[in-house]
């Protein structure tokens, strides 16, 4: 049983990055060029709170997915640094420009895209109840939603717990790595998984400025570069996230769960429960493959509907990699 698709190619895509549409520095196409040069297939552009589509600069062998991150912020006397739910919300349709709220004022080279804004007047109050109704709205609207780094958020437990309608989480976002927050938000995202809650592992840039971009990807398999093809793949959590190593396979046989992979310092296996398992190599050597017998997970995860069962790869310089969690009921 292959866990992860046994397609040809795994694309390499982008979800999260900003152009001076809304507060990063450089234009639409050359935020675009940069990915398409450093050999990305995919690339979401998200600029705050105003939605457009980029579909001109789609070319045979790079894809650009419609997108917008919608800011609910805490007011406060320092905003800027008051708690904040930032969510991504990513279209199954490149010409839908449907976005919840009014966008503010934005920089005047953003003129032409406010006009293309089709908004509804949600509420954009920080407040569960809100984000919860947009993120609703939004999936009525044909669109999937995605939690962007809690920690930068200044969001813990109680601020995250009662998400509704969420389809992945950021578990690394580079630009938040690179002002020297969590590089890794798996803590996050075990909690949110703990609940029962089917999401699924992100590792996006957030780029804003050149330097920002190549820190973060998913591997997404799908059959075909084509718009449809690859949102059902991203609908279905058929990619993994990485900032570094590769997964190349992943296979369940009975109770034998198998991995191939780039060089890797460990391979840990996460669970509900404290039934986890750590496979490492001789000293200096790494591996490249492993296998875990997940008999006693099953004992003791016997009844449990929110039994599950996902993978993390640690590379030798501490970059990993992390698919998305298989439940119980589907293994």
């Amino acid at each position: 049983m292959h866990l992860l698709p046994a397609v040809k190619k795994y694309f390499k895509a982008n979800l999260h990055t900003h152009s001076h549409i809304s507060d990063g520095v450089l234009s639409p196409e050359e935020m675009i060029r940069m990915y398409r040069d450093r050999g990305y297939d995919i690339l979401c552009m998200t600029d705050h709170n105003v939605i457009a589509q980029h579909q001109k600069e789609n070319r045979e062998d790079f894809l650009l997915l419609t997108g917008v991150e919608i800011n609910l912020n805490n007011i406060g006397e320092h905003p800027k640094y008051k708690k904040t739910y930032h969510i991504l919300f990513i279209s199954k349709d490149p010409y839908n420009l449907w976005q919840p709220v009014e966008p503010p004022r934005m920089r005047p080279k953003a003129a032409p895209y406010e006009a293309l804004v089709q908004a509804e007047s949600m509420a954009c109050n920080y407040d569960i109840r809100s984000v919860n109704a947009m993120i609703a709205r939004a999936k009525e609207q044909g669109f999937l939603a995605a939690y962007c780094h809690p920690e930068w958020s200044g969001q813990v437990y109680p601020d995250y717990a009662q998400l509704q309608g969420i389809w992945a989480m950021e578990i690394r976002n580079n630009d938040c790595s690179l002002m020297g927050m969590d590089l890794n938000n798996n803590w996050v995202f075990q909690n949110l998984l703990e609940q029962g809650k089917n999401i699924f592992p992100l590792a996006n840039d957030d780029a804003h400025k050149p330097e920002h971009v190549g820190g973060a990807w998913i591997r997404v398999g799908a059959e075909k570069l084509e718009y449809g093809c690859v949102m059902e793949a991203l609908e279905r959590g058929d990619f993994y996230a990485s900032c570094g190593p590769e997964i190349h396979s992943l296979t369940l046989e009975g109770d034998t769960l198998s991995v191939t992979c780039s060089d890797a310092a460990r391979i840990v296996l996460h669970t509900q429960c404290r039934v986890n398992m750590n496979l490492q190599p001789e000293a200096g050597q790494t591996l490249k493959e492993g296998q875990f017998d997940l008999s006693q997970w099953r004992d003791v995860s016997e009844g449990d509907p929110n039994a599950f069962i996902r993978l993390m790869v640690y590379a030798p310089d501490g970059t990993f990699a992390a698919t998305r969690a298989y439940w119980l009921k589907e293994l």
